[in-house]
């Protein structure tokens, strides 16, 4: 008790302070350099705190057309480490841990022009400064992109609501794992929508984000580091590969279930995990696999499907609204199939090896159109120029 009582009696004279600079030194030395030399024709991009994959790869995306996108995270998952700027180093000191987020905010708005964010917060998000970041970015003239990734924006209620099969019917990480509670999502929500220029989301994640923009498909992925491998015609046992790093949402029980009841029943059929291991050294696993198995409650796939499929595996998922949550005007060759027809789709699959090869061609050709690193640059391409050409006085737009 007493060493948080430290902590927040810290943050209330940092915050002053911090005000100050802000206020003192970033809007006064902003405000000048446009006055002087104008903006940037093309604006520098940042992406944080949230260390989820995705926002090193979409940072790659920006680079393929021409933008200075850079990503800083305070400490990685075990997943990747893979960022332009990762603290983890200094932030494991406490005296550090405590100056960080401000030192960050105030860098990052003398260097950065557009802020992709996520909903659980930006550069301040675990200090006495998290409610006012956004409308500080504002007054500094900044851009805000704000995404969801799924627990940041599902609550229980609306969850609920969805269906038989939803992510929290074997949660046992209430007010943890997600959200959860509706009315802290409200108010997060409207102060998002308040000061962001644009929210996206993605699938199941639209149910929780009224308003937000739901196709963009922002999940993009270096097919060079996913090369295409396909799968075999003779593979005997056929091995189901499945990553239970969160089981309990991925509703991996029925899987379990299932594989089980065909290995009793007969069926040629070998179950692979792979869980708690670094993105480069599990592709090598995925390598292995003739069918993958994603998540079966949320009614979304995963990132983890569209890395399958950039290897042309055929993926089995949970996909609630096909019509709603997938890219309109492509085939997503992705099998839907919930706990109640999971063990179907997979005799289906293991009985029909050439399907198999031909929906991980068609998987490759999809990932290809919707979530390659030309594709979602593009895609973002758009919306900077769309963004940086409303403020643009001048007229000399990104480019």
């Amino acid at each position: 008790m007493m060493k948080k009582g430290l902590q927040t009696a810290g943050e209330c004279l940092l915050l002053p302070i911090f005000l100050a600079l802000v206020i003192g030194v970033c809007l006064p030395w902003l405000t000048a350099r446009q006055w002087l030399i104008g903006r940037r024709a093309v604006p520098k991009i940042i992406w944080g705190p949230t260390p989820i994959i995705n926002i090193s790869t979409n940072a790659a995306a920006d680079r393929l057309y021409g933008y200075q996108s850079d990503t800083l995270v305070y400490r990685p998952y075990f997943i990747t480490a893979d960022f332009t700027y990762n603290l983890e180093r200094w932030w494991r000191s406490k005296p550090l841990a405590l100056l960080i987020p401000w030192a960050v905010f105030l860098w990052a708005v003398l260097r950065y022009d557009i802020f992709q964010f996520y909903f659980d917060g930006g550069f301040l998000n675990r200090t006495l400064g998290r409610r006012l970041e956004l409308p500080l970015l504002k007054l500094l003239g900044k851009k805000i992109i704000v995404s969801a990734y799924g627990a940041d924006v599902r609550v229980e209620r609306t969850t609920r609501a969805l269906g038989k099969f939803h992510c929290c019917m074997d949660c046992t990480q209430r007010l943890v794992a997600c959200i959860c509670d509706e009315d802290l999502a409200k108010r997060n929500l409207a102060h998002v929508h308040r000061y962001a220029d644009l929210t996206l989301s993605m699938g199941d994640m639209a149910e929780y984000t009224p308003g937000s923009r739901n196709d963009v498909f922002y999940w993009a992925i270096d097919l060079k580091k996913w090369p295409f491998v396909g799968v075999s015609l003779t593979s005997k046992p056929v091995k189901v590969l499945h990553a239970p790093n969160h089981a309990q949402f991925k509703g991996s029980r029925f899987l379990y279930k299932a594989i089980e009841e065909l290995q009793r029943d007969g069926y040629p059929v070998e179950l692979l995990l792979v869980a708690g291991l670094p993105n480069d050294r599990a592709r090598e696993t995925y390598m292995q696999a003739d069918i993958v198995a994603d998540q079966f409650l949320i009614g979304w796939h995963g990132n983890f499907a569209v890395e399958a499929m950039a290897l042309g595996k055929p993926v089995v998922a949970y996909v609630r609204k096909p019509e709603a949550y997938l890219a309109r005007g492509v085939e997503c060759p992705i099998v839907n199939a919930n706990p109640d027809t999971l063990k179907q789709a997979l005799i289906t699959l293991i009985e029909n090896p050439k399907l198999r090869f031909e929906l991980g061609l068609k998987g490759r050709q999809y990932v290809e159109r919707v979530y390659s690193l030309e594709r979602v640059g593009e895609r973002m391409d758009r919306l900077y120029r769309s963004l940086w050409a409303e403020t643009d006085t001048k007229g000399d737009g990104p480019r």
